[in-house]
């Protein structure tokens, strides 16, 4: 019998990744751990290593981007040359950092780039919204990746010392956690020189 406990505890043990469960691997012999609770809120900040990596970097972008003006105007943008609605996107991972490639609809381009920070920051909450199927509520979630702000082209006025950069995936799931219950992303630029915030979807 300790034996087998012992053996169903390296079990879990060998899926963990994103900081949570993998669900595609957890048998009901192991109990509920990827259950949610009504309620259930977890906001931390953890080690981003090489589990949640490997994750994060399996992630496709859509590509279209679109910049968020609310009631205002793209012509009042800050930090861009020449701001356009919505961009064309391509992003890849080059070394320790995510590139993000943006070219609208004139032909003019730009780069915004992330060094991958050594940490990152988790938020989840039951929004108590979603009907109970049995194993919890569906938590809304977001995964938050900040560093100095760098970039090129048209973004390129409003890259500063003191520019930061934050890539926020956006999705929902249950409390095992993985690449796929990401679906959109955000990302905001804030700075003495820059202030604007890009949005568009991931490819599931």
């Amino acid at each position: 019998m300790i034996a087998l406990i012992r053996h169903a505890r390296a079990i879990v043990a060998a899926i963990l990744v994103f900081g949570q469960f993998s669900p595609a691997f957890v048998s009901p012999a192991l109990g509920c751990a990827c259950c949610t609770n009504e309620g259930q809120r977890n906001v931390a900040t953890v080690a981003l290593d090489s589990g949640k990596r490997q994750e994060i970097e399996s992630l496709r972008f859509a590509e279209m981007a679109t910049v968020f003006t609310g009631e205002g105007d793209v012509d009042g943008i800050e930090g861009i040359a020449t701001p356009s609605p919505t961009y064309r996107l391509s992003a890849k991972w080059v070394d320790d950092r995510l590139v993000l490639s943006f070219r609208d609809g004139s032909g003019h381009t730009g780069t915004l780039s992330l060094a991958r920070p050594g940490t990152m920051s988790v938020f989840e909450v039951d929004p108590r919204d979603h009907p109970d199927k049995g194993q919890g509520p569906r938590p809304y979630k977001e995964r938050e990746l900040s560093a100095a702000a760098a970039g090129s082209g048209v973004f390129a006025p409003g890259i500063g010392p003191r520019e930061t950069l934050t890539l926020i995936l956006q999705g929902s799931g249950n409390s095992c956690t993985s690449a796929i219950d990401f679906s959109h992303w955000t990302l905001v630029i804030q700075g003495l020189k820059a202030n604007y915030t890009l949005f568009g979807n991931l490819v599931r």
